[in-house]
Parts: structure tokens; sequence; C-alpha cells
């Protein structure tokens, strides 16, 4: 194909969505839960509130000229995601060994100019973050400590993130599906077409933020059980960062914790907008409260 027909044809696409409306500002969101947890929210009244610590995962800044990407720290993030949650009644619990999920947070923007690799100078598993640690986890039956899982979950995240980072290779923009929850690109039950747009939006830089939510009590006892993960994301022309995450946020709020079918997408109005309010915690009183009382 002549290059200045590559280079259009790509503008023409995205102007499309997935479903064939304009994509431009659309967020793509694919949540996933077990049956078990949906279920047990479903049928047990004790169950439909749930509390939560949150942790962050991997940060990635991309290629992505936007000052705000500097400006937006963890906290801006985990504050207004807190309120979004809220709407689905999940509450942050007080004490911080407490709760009945632990949601992980992965969030930034992903890029596809140079190598992962040459980026983070990663030449063996060990830059990836595999240690001896990693690889006698578990050995002799034993219950696996809180900073094990963490880094066994750190070494796998790196793992998928460098394969999606690594180019634009049929392989690469495959693992960068998986990370933004677009594998229907690659899915023979997906329409030529759907899946053309799809993979000329993982080509384009994308701010993404992914929620991926343990059982807590299970997690302390070594046990890894994920019972719901939800991941989103927007085209990084547009917006900023800054705004990117009140929007993504709150689109996103309608699915976290729900296990729905395929990719969903929504448009951001001039609506999409939510004001930091105050964040109602969950918890027992601590026993100087107790006392107070």
């Amino acid at each position: 194909m002549p290059h200045f027909l590559r280079f259009l044809a790509p503008l023409a696409l995205l102007i499309l969505s997935v479903n064939g409306l304009p994509a431009a500002n659309r967020i793509l969101i694919k949540a996933v839960a077990s049956e078990e947890f949906t279920k047990a929210r479903a049928l047990d009244e004790n169950k439909k509130i749930q509390t939560y610590q949150f942790i962050l995962g991997r940060y990635f800044s991309g290629n992505v000229k936007d000052p705000s990407m500097e400006k937006v720290t963890l906290d801006d993030v985990v504050q207004n995601l807190a309120v979004n949650l809220q709407k689905q009644n999940f509450y942050p619990h007080k004490d911080p060994k407490e709760g009945d999920l632990l949601i992980v947070i992965h969030y930034g923007a992903t890029d596809y100019e140079p190598s992962y690799e040459e980026m983070f100078a990663i030449n063996s598993l060990e830059d990836l973050g595999y240690t001896e640690e990693i690889a006698t986890a578990g050995a002799g039956g034993t219950a696996l400590e809180f900073s094990t899982i963490d880094a066994i979950n750190n070494f796998n995240f790196n793992l998928n993130t460098t394969e999606a980072m690594a180019g634009e290779n049929e392989r690469s923009s495959y693992f960068k599906a998986q990370l933004l929850g677009l594998e229907e690109a690659f899915s023979p039950r997906t329409s030529r077409q759907d899946a053309e747009n799809l993979k000329y939006m993982l080509d384009e830089e994308r701010y993404f933020i992914i929620l991926m939510a343990y059982d807590y009590p299970l997690l302390k006892a070594g046990e890894l059980k994920l019972h719901w993960s939800t991941r989103y994301s927007i085209r990084t022309i547009g917006q900023t960062f800054e705004q990117a995450v009140k929007d993504m946020n709150y689109v996103a709020a309608d699915f976290f914790g729900k296990n729905l079918q395929g990719i969903n997408s929504k448009r951001v109005t001039d609506s999409s907008r939510v004001e930091i309010g105050e964040i109602e915690v969950l918890g027992r009183e601590t026993e100087e409260e107790e006392e107070e009382q």
C-alpha cells in the first residue's frame, strides 16, 4: 500500500467506534467478575456492601507530552476512584489491615514507539523483577508472605507490559490488547471492520486504568483469588491525563464489580464530571473511639 494511503487509513477509521459511532473521546471498558462473587452479592445482603484497601501496582508514563501526567499523583487517582466506587457500594475500610477486597491499581499511558526493553534497559528476567523469592515461593507448602505475592503480581504484570510495549508487530499488539482488555481485536468472532477499528485504537497512545480486586482475607492467608477486574482506557488526544482520570472513573463506575460481555464503549459528555466530595469510610471503631463514647 502506498505510504500516503497507509497514513490516511487510520485517520478515516479513527472517526468510527467499535459499533460504528464516533470514537473520539469514547472510553472503552472491559469488566470481568467471577460468577461466585456476583452471585454472592446478588443473594447475600451482607455482601452487597464491600470494603477495600488500595495498593499501587504499576505506573507507566508512556511517551505522552502531557505535563499533567507528572502532576497527577496516586492520591489524586485514589481519591477520585473512591468517590466513584461508592456507586457500586464499595467503600474504603479505615483499618488498613482490614477489608473485603485489596484493589490493585495499574495506570498510565500506553505507547508503541520505542521498545519497552530499550526504554528500561531490560536484558534479563531479573530486570523485570524475577527474584529467588519468587522462584521458591510456596516451597514446602508454606503460606506466601504478602510481599512475595506483591512481587509475583508485579513480575507477571511486567512480563505482560513488556510484550504490550514491545513494538507494532502482531504479537506485541495482542499483549497490548490483553493489557487494555481489547482482546476482541483478535477474535475470529469479531467482524472485520470492528477488529480493524480496535487494532487502530491499539496503535494509538491511550490513557488507561486497571483495577484488580482480590479477596483480602484470603490474600493475607496466602491465597490469591481475583474477584473482579475492570480495564478502561481513552485516547490521549483531546484531553489531559488529569481530566481523563476523572472522565474514565466516572464512566467506568457503572461497571465496577460487574461481569459484562465484550467491550463496552461510552462517550464522555459535559455531564461526565465528578467533583470530589466527602468519602465515606467503613470500619470498626477503635478502642480509643469506644472509650471516648
